[in-house]
């Protein structure tokens, strides 16, 4: 077997865990996207098994009133609004500055059948309807003027829910037909991996 390091080698492991995506874009009064439009606001739940900022758990949500995160640790949301999720295509559209964090903790039930669900006592995000799994890979992802390595195994989900204080967001997920099958504005990555 050829053990051969690659230039990625010279990057350092950053991140394992689950990371999970929703961005959520209008619909008419009879749950119909409309097209064309842009998503109202994107959210992106972390659960990190290890990572040089920490591990735990934090739900990013992007809109463009501002950032805010939930969890046990705002300097661990930050860091990953900052180093990662804002240099997220769902996310370029939604600018960061100050992120406002609220205190919360979050019963995760993931299956790769069925999708995720973080439910916390402030905030709640729920993806279902997995469309397929596969395996992704990208060498190179940008991170503004840097790049990752970056790796997981991709579920594209059909449906997804976000609520904060009680309140749910309203608009749907869009799946559509990418090059290697379905993709969605609703998806979770698990194996994921980030090498900095």
């Amino acid at each position: 077997m050829n053990t051969t390091a690659t230039a990625t080698a010279r990057r350092s492991l950053a991140f394992i865990g689950t990371n999970a995506g929703l961005a959520l874009h209008p619909v008419d009064t009879d749950g119909t996207l409309r097209p064309g439009e842009p998503a109202s606001c994107f959210a992106s739940f972390w659960m990190a098994e290890w990572s040089r900022w920490g591990t735990g758990h934090a739900l990013l949500v992007a809109t463009l009133q501002g950032w805010r995160s939930y969890g046990t640790s705002g300097p661990f949301a930050a860091a990953l609004a900052t180093g990662l999720t804002r240099h997220f295509p769902e996310a370029a559209r939604f600018p960061l500055g100050t992120i406002s964090h609220t205190h919360d903790e979050f019963d995760v039930d993931i299956d790769a059948g069925r999708g995720l669900r973080a439910t916390g006592r402030k905030a709640e995000l729920d993806i279902s309807g997995v469309l397929d799994r596969r395996q992704f890979a990208a060498p190179n992802f940008q991170l503004g003027d840097a790049s990752a390595a970056l790796s997981n195994v991709y579920l594209p989900c059909s449906t997804g829910r976000l609520a904060e204080f009680g309140v749910e967001w309203p608009g749907a997920a869009a799946a559509y037909a990418g090059p290697l099958g379905p993709a969605s504005s609703a998806f979770v990555a698990v194996a994921e991996s980030w090498a900095l």
